[in-house]
């Protein structure tokens, strides 16, 4: 699996894994790393947290 690295201009360059599907996102020279496929994503895994922490309670 590709991995990005940080270059000396402080920029990311290659591909990492979206933290939900684990399909591989070209950085394009980010200066912050893109960690999800889009907004759904996102929103998925902070929906599964905030439930397994609703669940934990009881």
């Amino acid at each position: 699996m590709a991995r990005a690295r940080r270059g000396e201009d402080g920029r990311y360059h290659g591909d990492l894994p979206c933290r939900w599907c684990d399909a591989l996102l070209d950085q394009n020279g980010r200066r912050r790393p893109r960690l999800y496929c889009g907004p759904w994503h996102r929103t998925k895994t902070y929906a599964a947290n905030i439930g397994a922490l609703i669940a934990g309670m009881f």
